[in-house]
C-alpha cells in the first residue's frame, strides 16, 4: 500500500473540510478545482506555479484554467502579484473580499464573451450587490492580472 493509499484509507488523517459558504458559492467544477489547488499550494508566500502547470495538475485545458483564474480574480477570491520574467504569485483572499454569489454568473458571462476588452470585467461597475460593496478590495490591480492573462493567451 502506498503512502497516498494509506492516507486515503485512514480517514482521521484525511483532513479535508469544505465550509458550507464555499461549497454553496456558485463556482463551476474547474474554477472550484483551480481555487482549491491555489489554496493548497499557497502556503505563506502564495502559489507561484505557472498557469500551464496548474492546468495540467488540475486536469483541465489551458484556456479553461485561464478563464477560471480570470473569474477567481474578478470575484475577488485571489490576488495576483505580477513578477517580471518569472511566474506570478497567486494568493487566496479572505471570503469577506469576495463578490456576492449572485454576481458570479454575470462575471463568468463577461469573461467568456470578452476577448479584447478585459477592463469590462469590473464587478463594481456592472453588478449590483446584496447590500454592500462586493468589489475586490485590491482596486484596479485585478484588472492588470486579467490583462496579463489576455497577453499570455495571444
Amino acid at each position: 500500500m502506498t503512502l497516498a493509499e494509506n492516507q486515503l484509507n485512514n480517514r482521521t488523517a484525511f483532513e479535508v473540510f469544505i465550509p458550507g459558504f464555499f461549497d454553496d458559492y456558485p463556482l463551476e467544477s474547474s474554477e472550484f478545482r483551480l481555487y482549491a489547488h491555489i489554496q493548497r499550494r499557497a502556503g505563506i508566500s502564495g502559489c507561484f506555479e505557472s498557469i500551464p502547470k496548474m492546468a495540467k495538475h488540475c486536469y483541465i485545458a489551458l484556456k479553461t484554467a485561464k478563464n477560471a483564474i480570470k473569474l477567481l480574480l474578478a470575484a475577488g477570491m485571489i490576488e495576483i502579484q505580477e513578477r517580471i520574467g518569472t511566474t506570478n504569485i497567486y494568493t487566496p483572499t479572505t471570503p469577506s473580499s469576495w463578490v456576492s454569489p449572485n454576481q458570479v454568473p454575470l462575471l463568468r458571462s463577461q469573461i467568456k464573451t470578452t476577448k479584447e476588452t478585459p477592463a469590462k470585467i469590473n464587478p463594481s461597475q456592472n453588478c449590483t450587490g446584496g447590500g454592500g460593496n462586493f468589489a475586490p478590495s485590491g482596486g484596479p490591480s485585478y484588472l492588470i492580472g486579467i490583462q496579463e492573462l489576455e497577453t499570455q493567451a495571444q
